[in-house]
This record gives structure tokens, sequence and C-alpha cells, in this order.
């Protein structure tokens, strides 16, 4: 089914919604396992606080998955070529590989920008933010870029 550029338009602008929705619930379900879960019940070394990480980031990125497909079926791509086929269990399961691509993209781009980003530092003694910045501003780049990556890959292999 061909689309006009308006709705194309459209379409982009709802999955942005959706993806802003999905977003938060990923952001405040990795901000809950890694700023108040874990740090209650995870001992405060390198690799404990990496597997936290690693740990909260999927939870996130998952509890987001889930919001997105249903938010995605219903709302965002309202034009395709057969409504069936993208409502089913094997797009679904597509739709999850490709997220599964995304967080793996997402693991490995924000454990890359933690360990690449600088300290902050004032007077070379007091940390200005601390390390919990890098974090945040790993997972806000690399969810940029997965956005992307999201959007072309479902429209163009489930919701054509």
């Amino acid at each position: 089914m061909k689309q006009t550029k308006k709705q194309l338009l459209l379409e982009i602008l709802r999955f942005l919604i959706v993806g802003g929705v999905a977003t938060i619930v990923d952001y405040a379900v990795f901000w809950l396992l890694d700023g108040v879960i874990f740090p209650l019940f995870i001992p405060s070394t390198k690799v404990w606080q990496v597997f936290a990480l690693i740990i909260a980031t999927a939870c996130g990125f998952c509890a987001g998955l889930i919001v997105n497909w249903l938010l995605s079926i219903s709302f965002v791509f309202k034009q395709v070529s057969n409504e069936q086929e993208a409502k089913s269990k094997k797009s679904f399961i597509i739709f999850t590989i490709i997220g599964i691509i995304g967080l793996l993209l997402t693991e490995i781009g924000v454990l890359g920008l933690v360990a690449l980003l600088p300290d902050i530092k004032l007077f070379s003694t007091y940390e200005l933010f601390g390390t919990e910045w890098k974090k945040w501003v790993a997972k806000v780049i690399m969810t940029c870029i997965v956005l992307v990556w999201n959007y072309i890959g479902r429209k163009l292999i489930i919701f054509k």
C-alpha cells in the first residue's frame, strides 16, 4: 500500500510519540533498578556495577519494547499491506529480534560511552557532576541511534 508524504510524516510523528512513551517506561525501569533497587542489594565493586548496569539496561529496554509493540500495532502503523500478518506472532518475533539487535547496540554503546566519556573534575579533585551523568548521556545518545534503527527495521520488514 503506497503512502502519501503526509501519511508517512503522520506515521513518523506517531512513531516518535510511541517511542517517547516507550522510552519513558524504559528509563523509569532503568532508574528504578539502577538508582533505587540495585544499590540496596548489589555490592559497590566495579564488576557488580557493570553487571547491574547491563541488567538495568536490559530490563528497561524489554519493558519499553512491550509498550512499543502494543502501541505500534494499535496506533502507529495504520497503513500496512496485510494487517493480520503485521499483528501476528511471527511479526512480534521479528519485532523482538529487531528490538534485541537494538538492545545489543544499546548495551555496547552505553558501556562504551560510559568508559569513553571523561570525568569532569573541578580543581582536579572535586568531581563536578559525579559519574552518574555519564550513564544518562550514554543512554540518551544510544536511544537516538536505536530509534532510527527500530523505525527503519520495523517499517521495512514488518509494517510494509
